[in-house]
């Protein structure tokens, strides 16, 4: 398998300048660049670039895939738009989830590498996963979280080590969050064992309307100073991420340890893949049985089955034509009646000596030769 690798930058708050852009293309002259996008892939060769270099500088969002089995993610946000204390408690262990702060931002970055090669097709969506800047620049801590996951998922995180807190409505994630555990291979029974910690919170609307009305004249005169000084500011993330920070969120309790969410995880998975083997053997049942009462009713009527046969073979229909004979064989063997079978789709083969485009399909489907 030959190898390959595709890289994609996207520039969100700000389009780049006519220096920058020149800048990227000093960089790659092959790439697909705008005020907006970097794309490149590779068969042979690399970026000329250091991708965290080009967050610090121009980027607020990377993906990166290899066909080998490497998936980065980097998000990169204004350390005056995220509570960047609170962030913090989820990174720190290990290279699979990092935080680093590079002048106003912090930039996080992720990973997930896999010995199994993996198809060109799928490099992931940073069009999916972009909305996850958004979510934390809200104040909303579930990717933080699931950062924390993929670091236990790359065994970086001893077991004896409590979790962080544990952000609400964890069991119900965004598209965004979901496209993340995908993408970087989060093992979603331990996301689910992690959910069962998680605080039920069925919708913000409600108690953040009632915090916004108890919030002082003066507090709401300076928001709204805010919003006039900064015009492309997101007044209403920034009020939510306001409202999280200071709303109990968290189920109370004790923290649980890796070790212990881990020995969840095993349990649920255990549990999903007795479930899914059952729910196998059902259907195999179901199908089996079906396929015995199909058998029933065509051995009602052989001949007639034999005369729509030859027909087909007739009107050159060769896949109904297949279906059915493969049907007939069948019915002998279950029957003892093999040798008349065969007998009779001779005798046909020499009547419809015009069609050998059929037999030589059966033969070759039915009657393999020996591989070269």
């Amino acid at each position: 398998m030959s190898e390959y690798q595709s890289y994609e930058f996207v520039a969100l708050d700000r389009r780049l300048t006519a220096k920058q852009l020149a800048e990227l293309r000093a960089i790659s002259t092959r790439a697909e660049i705008s005020p907006t996008r970097f794309w490149n892939e590779y068969q042979w060769g690399d970026l000329k670039a250091d991708p965290a270099k080009l967050m610090a500088r121009y980027f607020d969002a990377h993906l990166y895939f290899a066909n080998w089995g490497t998936h980065r993610l980097m998000l990169r946000l204004a350390k005056a738009r995220v509570d960047a204390k609170a962030l913090k408690r989820y990174f720190g262990v290990g290279n699979a989830a990092r935080l680093t702060t590079i002048g106003e931002h912090v930039l996080l970055d992720l990973g997930s590498d896999t010995e199994e090669p993996e198809s060109d097709e799928y490099g992931g969506s940073l069009a999916a996963l972009a909305p996850l800047r958004a979510e934390l620049m809200r104040g909303d801590l579930r990717p933080a979280y699931l950062a924390w996951l993929l670091a236990i998922e790359g065994d970086q995180v001893d077991d004896d080590v409590e979790e962080p807190p544990v952000p609400a409505r964890l069991a119900r994630l965004t598209r965004a969050q979901e496209a993340m555990v995908e993408f970087l291979r989060i093992d979603v029974d331990l996301v689910a064992a992690a959910a069962g910690g998680s605080a039920a919170v069925s919708d913000d609307g409600a108690a953040f309307r009632r915090w916004l009305a108890a919030r002082s004249d003066k507090e709401k005169k300076a928001w709204l100073r805010r919003a006039g000084d900064e015009p492309d500011l997101a007044l209403g993330g920034e009020l939510l991420r306001a409202f999280r920070a200071t709303a109990k969120r968290e189920r109370p309790g004790a923290r649980r340890t890796v070790g212990e969410l881990r020995a969840l995880a095993a349990t649920r998975r255990e549990a999903r893949e007795d479930a899914a083997a059952a729910r196998a053997t059902k259907a195999k049942a179901t199908a089996d049985a079906a396929r015995r009462r199909h058998l029933t009713a065509l051995a009602r009527d052989v001949e007639v089955a034999w005369t729509k046969l030859e027909k087909l073979v007739e009107e050159s229909r060769y896949d109904e034509a297949s279906s059915l004979a493969s049907d007939l064989r069948e019915l002998a063997s279950r029957d003892g009646t093999t040798a008349g079978f065969a007998a009779r789709f001779e005798a046909m083969r020499k009547r419809q000596l015009r069609r050998r485009g059929f037999f030589d399909r059966w033969n070759r489907t039915n009657n393999p030769g020996p591989r070269r």
